[in-house]
């Protein structure tokens, strides 16, 4: 864009200090304290992710079932009981 009035070349440098400032701003760092605050936070919601995910599994396993299967105890009868059980014979007159 010309204006006539102004001179050109004012133009180019306007356009030059722009390119540079967008420039500087993509290659800018982050301040070391920044950085180290940014990363300590990172590093304990991975730690806190982890820790929910441990607990998750542990209320899994835990689970208690709203309907458990009940299967009867079966009985194992000793010989002791087996002699017990028999009827018991008399001898007819």
């Amino acid at each position: 864009m010309k204006k006539h009035d102004e001179d050109p070349e004012c133009h180019r440098v306007d356009v030059v200090e722009e390119v540079v400032e967008d420039v500087f701003v993509e290659e800018t760092h982050t301040p070391p304290l920044e950085r180290v605050l940014v990363n300590s936070i990172d590093d304990l919601e991975e730690e806190w992710e982890k820790e929910i995910e441990i607990c998750l599994r542990q209320l899994e396993s835990s689970r208690v079932d709203e309907k458990p299967k009940v299967e009867p105890e079966l009985k194992v009868e000793t010989k002791e009981e087996v002699r017990s059980s028999a009827p018991e014979l008399k001898v007819l007159p």
